[in-house]
């Protein structure tokens, strides 16, 4: 009879548990965990790991599709080159740089490679003393190149050497910021690093990327979505060393620098609902890069990003402690704010890794031995710009100071909102070459 009673009891709660309803998403965008959360986790995450140790072990000639653990080229040659355009007309090869330093320096530019020679670019230059310095066309992003190279008006990219050594130049005007004044602008520089790539086709956390799928409704269509919508994406930490000229007076170009770079079948602005990053160098050598990317036909809260250890080690961000929607959902991010994230095991170190800083060696420790990190957040300058053909996106550059466990840093955090608001006729008038490119495609 016990046993009678105790079946019926759990076919009871088998049915009232496949009955729940899914809970609703937090603004109608964030997915939270449903019923089937946990299920769906341990098959991607077993998924993921299983793409990963096949990567690692393809051949030198392997096609592999890439993403979500597979490399999408072998040879990291192949990757540091102009790559070809794929035939869709939001076809997407892009190069970013962006970075500061502790005196107030701060330098961010892009070239976005499209098809009919567009090239989604802009510069932004903070120097203290001469302020802040835009391009020209901004707040449209806009312009026109070629297409063999990163670099359109002005602006240009060149890679030296694969994973190493870049050359960054810019030659033409720059407005002077919130005011009508445009001046002469040389700067030569060159980035460098030896630290390693951090690809997001294979080095993401597991468990955050497994987390981010899970949470999400599972058909035939949304996984045609994740594979649609992929991207190459890496980055690297290093340093932008040179010499900037405004208005022929010299000033020297010395920041810690992070470079990306991206490249895929397209680029849909319009599927991303809004990111939030935060990209900074600690005084203690410290690098981090940490955020949030919302776009609901694949992942709807997506944590990811890395942390550079003082002495090289590398290790994904497993997770982010905070909400998106909690921080400038209404379009406006804030300028002074704290959050938490957790990153790599360091629970094998000792005082033999650490690296001597003006901290002393028991704070750094400590430090060392949690995998929380506490970040607070200024926001020193935020301008403001649209990218895309009907200004899709709208992209907040916001040049920060950061604390992380007590330790002061500095560099980028870049907010973007999806603009349901179009491209303003006066700028098709503007820029007639515009006009004529998006008629032929």
């Amino acid at each position: 009879m016990f046993i009678v009673i105790l079946t019926v009891g759990l076919i009871a709660l088998a049915i009232r548990w496949i009955l729940k309803p899914e809970p609703s998403p937090i603004f109608g965008i964030y997915s939270q965990p449903g019923k089937f959360y946990y299920l769906k986790f341990t098959a991607f995450y077993l998924l993921f790991t299983l793409r990963k140790w096949q990567s690692k072990r393809a051949r030198a000639d392997g096609n592999l599709k890439a993403g979500y653990g597979m490399k999408s080229k072998v040879d990291i040659r192949d990757m540091e080159t102009v790559q070809t355009l794929s035939d869709h007309p939001k076809a997407i090869d892009a190069v970013y740089f962006q970075g500061g330093n502790k005196d107030g320096v701060y330098f961010v530019a892009a070239t976005a490679r499209r098809p009919h020679h567009v090239i989604n670019g802009f510069v932004f230059l903070k120097v203290p003393g001469e302020g802040l310095f835009t391009s020209p066309k901004l707040p449209d992003s806009t312009l026109f190149g070629t297409e063999d190279e990163f670099g359109a008006e002005g602006l240009k990219f060149e890679p030296l050497d694969p994973m190493r050594k870049w050359k960054i130049s810019y030659k033409g005007q720059l407005r002077r910021n919130q005011t009508e004044e445009l001046v002469d602008v040389d700067l030569e520089a060159i980035w460098s690093t030896n630290l390693k790539q951090f690809d997001f086709d294979t080095d993401m956390s597991s468990t955050a990327i497994s987390r981010a799928f899970a949470r999400e409704p599972w058909s035939r269509e949304y996984f045609q979505m994740l594979q649609e919508a992929h991207q190459t994406h890496y980055e690297q930490m290093g340093r932008t060393n040179g010499t900037v000229k405004i208005g022929g007076k010299s000033y020297p170009f010395n920041i810690d620098s992070m470079r990306d770079h991206s490249y895929g079948h397209k680029r849909e602005w319009k599927l991303l609902h809004r990111y939030g990053f935060h990209t900074m160098t600690l005084e203690d050598g410290t690098r981090i890069n940490v955020g949030i990317v919302s776009q609901p036909c694949t992942s709807s809260v997506l944590e990811l990003g890395y942390v550079y250890l003082a002495d090289g080690r590398l290790f994904p961000v497993d997770e982010c402690g905070f909400n998106i929607w909690d921080i400038g959902e209404n379009g406006s991010p804030p300028k002074d704010y704290h959050f938490t994230f957790k990153a790599g095991d360091f629970s094998t170190t000792t005082k033999k890794h650490v690296i001597q800083t003006p901290y002393d060696d028991t704070y750094l420790v400590r430090i060392a031995a949690n995998r929380w990190w506490s970040v607070q957040v200024n926001v020193l300058d935020a301008p403001i710009f649209y990218i895309g053909w009907e200004w899709e996106a709208k992209i907040h550059e916001r040049m920060c100071t950061f604390v992380v466990n007590g330790v002061p840093g500095w560099g980028i955090s870049e907010f973007m909102y999806r603009n349901m608001n179009g491209r303003p006729e006066e700028y098709n008038e503007r820029d007639p070459e515009w006009t004529r490119s998006i008629n032929k495609g």
